[in-house]
């Protein structure tokens, strides 16, 4: 037996604004976060392995 298509919900107005005003403040936020402690952690952990 098949299953009913449902219409997928839209945003509109005032929702949809802030919706699209967050994902773009998100998204220029993205990839500020700083990973050089974490990445010389493990610089040091292989170099250590014997690999």
């Amino acid at each position: 037996m098949a299953i009913p298509i449902r219409d997928l919900p839209t945003l509109t107005g005032k929702d949809a604004e802030r919706f699209i005003k967050k994902a773009n403040e998100t998204y220029k936020r993205k990839g500020t976060i700083d990973f050089s402690k974490e990445m010389e952690n493990a610089r040091i952990i292989l170099a250590n392995s014997k690999l």
